[in-house]
Order: C-alpha cells, then sequence, then structure tokens
C-alpha cells in the first residue's frame, strides 16, 4: 500500500481538506511490527532516523505515567519498559503535531491545549485501567488527535474560526452542526480521516469521530476512550476555569463509564491532576 497519498480522499469531495501524512519513519515502523519479525534493536535503529521525534519520545516516556519510576536512559530501555507497540502509539501522537503544520507560533497555543487534555487522558486511563481496558498510550494518541482536524479546516477555509479562539474555547456539537452546514465536514469527521490514514486502532478512529458523543455509543472500548476524553476536557476546563455546558448533559454517563461516583468526581479530578503534574 502506498501510504504517501491519503486514504480515504474521496470521503472529502466538496471540501478538499488536506489529510496530512504520516513520516516515513512511523510508516516503515507499522510495517515492520505489523510483520511480528522485530526485536527491540532493530525498532530502536529506525525509530533512532528521527532524532527529533526520539527525543520528544524519551522525555514523554519518562514520566511516571509510562516509566512508572524505572530510570530511562536509552530509546532501548524506552521500548522496553513502555512496550514496542505502546512507544510506537506515543510516537504516533507526538508526531501528529509536526505533520499539520502551520505556523508555529500561531499553532503553540492549540497544541498546549490538546497535551494538556492528552496528559489528562493518559493519566485517567492508567488509574481506570481495570474498569476500562484502555491503555495510557492509547488514550494519549486519542487526546492528541481528536482535535487535529480544526487546524486543518482552518488551513482550508479563510473564514473558519482562529486558532487563537478555537485553542481557548475548542469546538462542541453546536459548532459542529455549524460546521457541516457551512463547510460540508466537521472536525471530527476530518480527525477520523486522519487517524484512519495513519492507521490507528479502529476503536481509537471511532472515539475521535465521536468524541462530543458518548449516549448512544455501543462499542465498550469507543465509549471508554469517548469518557476518558471528555473528562480530560472538563479537566483542562477547569484549569483554565472555563465552563461547559456539553459536560452538563454528559457527566453521569462519563463517571458512569469510569466507575467513578459522581459525588466524588471533585476530589477524583484533584486526584488526577496532582499524578499528572507530579510527572511533568
Amino acid at each position: 500500500m502506498d501510504n504517501t497519498q491519503p486514504l480515504f480522499a474521496d470521503d472529502l469531495p466538496s471540501s478538499s481538506v488536506r489529510i496530512p501524512s504520516q513520516p516515513a519513519v512511523l510508516v516503515e515502523l507499522f510495517e515492520l511490527i505489523e510483520s511480528g519479525d522485530y526485536d527491540v534493536r532493530r525498532v530502536a535503529s529506525v525509530m533512532s532516523r528521527d532524532a527529533g521525534l526520539v527525543a520528544m519520545l524519551f522525555k514523554l516516556a519518562s514520566t511516571p505515567t509510562y516509566a512508572k519510576g524505572r530510570p530511562l536512559q536509552s530509546l532501548d530501555q524506552v521500548l522496553q519498559v513502555v512496550g514496542v507497540r505502546q512507544s510506537f502509539n506515543l510516537a504516533r501522537a507526538l508526531a501528529i503535531r509536526e505533520a499539520v503544520g502551520g505556523d508555529r507560533q500561531l499553532m503553540e497555543s492549540f497544541w498546549e491545549r490538546s497535551n494538556a487534555i492528552a496528559d489528562y487522558a493518559a493519566t485517567i486511563a492508567a488509574d481506570r485501567v481495570m474498569v476500562c481496558n484502555i491503555f495510557p498510550d492509547l488514550a494519549y494518541m486519542a487526546g492528541m488527535f481528536q482535535d487535529c482536524g480544526v487546524p486543518l479546516l482552518a488551513e482550508r477555509f479563510p473564514n473558519y474560526r482562529t486558532l487563537e479562539a478555537l485553542a481557548a474555547r475548542p469546538p462542541r456539537p453546536v459548532c459542529m452542526m455549524d460546521e457541516d452546514r457551512r463547510f460540508s465536514t466537521d472536525h471530527c469527521t476530518v480527525g477520523y480521516l486522519v487517524a484512519r490514514h495513519w492507521r490507528l486502532p479502529a476503536f481509537v478512529a471511532e472515539a475521535i469521530r465521536h468524541h462530543h458523543e458518548l449516549t448512544d455509543l455501543g462499542d465498550h472500548q469507543v465509549r471508554s476512550v469517548v469518557a476518558i476524553l471528555l473528562l480530560a476536557t472538563e479537566m483542562h476546563h477547569r484549569d483554565q476555569r472555563l465552563a461547559c455546558d456539553e459536560w452538563l448533559l454528559v457527566r453521569e454517563a462519563v463517571v458512569e463509564e469510569l466507575g467513578i461516583d459522581l459525588d466524588g468526581l471533585d476530589e477524583y479530578c484533584e486526584e488526577i491532576r496532582d499524578r499528572c503534574h507530579c510527572g511533568q
């Protein structure tokens, strides 16, 4: 399969939104890992061709959520302690920022927000793994990809909302309806297409597609990822002192899915915040 061309391009005939290709290193790693014919040294050899990506991965993987207190001093150790597939997922999550591109200064606050939500999502997933069976690397990846359609829509349509405004207050379901009306697509669909093109796990791609929904989702894995993303986003909103009507509509379904006591939610969020910030 030629991975230099977007998959599912026909799904966007009216908008022609750019679907960024993943770095060649990640394409090669995907094929290597899927083949099953690899070892840690071989994976490290391929991954080390992208020094910037390795540096970001090493920094992220060294946090308590992934390393769990074990010192990491080399890429080989990252792959051994965190896991090959888990490290690959984190690498994909980190690479989407560069792949989307755009003005670095303009995009900085947008990606800071995405990373903050992804960090919370990973910490929640680590805490709730026995309930949801969603691992931190997958939650982090979903958090980084969930709104990647926003800058791609902004790139395609000059009259789309500014990135500064979107970073401060991201799209909500009502915004999606407006996006569909104006542009014949929405940021969730674009994010889903990017996730499919990058060959993320199918349930992660579906969670990105439905990350503003929860009630009508039947698949347990998709529901769990969406619930994690919704709570992680709410925690970021609290940090920014932003109120979100969407949260009031979904919070009971979120805590039920994650096995959290609604009355103890504030305390739980503080605990997750402490764990997350402790790792920074």
